[in-house]
């Protein structure tokens, strides 16, 4: 499921005709987005951020989005959707989260 994220991601992206080109890359177990734009870094960074904010909108996914390095018209990003962390046990401070106080269904 997670793979159609960053699919349509990308779909909306060329779609909106913010980038010219585009392509996922691993390197040591992180997932890096390489995209070519006329657009600069700053403003390339808030367009990822909105259309994968769109995108996730409804989901517990939350776009991770963090700008590396550029090339000419090539800006490299460590990019990901993430699944917000969780408490998964009670260290004893009685916090808003707490896992004990989370019902039946898993929820806090």
């Amino acid at each position: 499921m997670l793979a159609s994220f960053y699919q349509q991601f990308e779909d909306t992206l060329h779609r909106d005709g913010r980038i010219a080109q585009s392509k996922w890359r691993t390197y040591a177990g992180q997932r890096f987005f390489y995209v070519n734009s006329a657009l600069c870094a700053p403003e390339l960074t808030i367009c990822l951020l909105e259309a994968a904010g769109r995108l996730s909108h409804g989901t517990r996914l939350k776009p991770e989005c963090i700008y590396v390095r550029s090339d000419d018209c090539w800006h490299v990003y460590r990019f990901r959707f993430r699944v917000p962390d969780e408490k998964q046990f009670c260290c004893g401070n009685l916090c808003d989260d707490c896992f004990l106080l989370r019902d039946s269904a898993g929820s806090a």
